[in-house]
């Protein structure tokens, strides 16, 4: 579908979207906990601020492209997010967070 004027991508569906990622991958074997909401927007707003996150203020030609940068950058922050969980129940993580305490 082509638009007669330019199309950004929608940072509210990039947020719904990254969302259901991470709930996708949370199955009953994982045993995932609540999704950490904090830490969820810290990194979308990191990532939305970033040199990464320029692509979500550009305009795009045709609705298909800035679909295609709306499902990469939810993604990514997906991907983030279970990088820094999964970091996150190390034991060697889980000692130095208790010293800092």
């Amino acid at each position: 579908m082509e638009l007669t004027g330019n199309s950004y991508p929608i940072r509210a569906f990039i947020r719904y979207q990254a969302k259901m990622h991470i709930l996708k991958n949370c199955t009953d074997e994982i045993g995932c906990p609540a999704l950490d909401e904090a830490l969820f927007q810290e990194l979308v707003k990191t990532l939305f601020q970033s040199s990464r996150g320029d692509a979500v203020y550009r305009a795009y030609a045709k609705r298909e492209d800035a679909e295609a940068v709306e499902r990469e950058i939810a993604l990514e922050v997906a991907s983030a997010y279970w990088q820094i969980q999964n970091q996150r129940q190390q034991p060697l993580v889980q000692r130095l967070n208790k010293l800092l305490q």
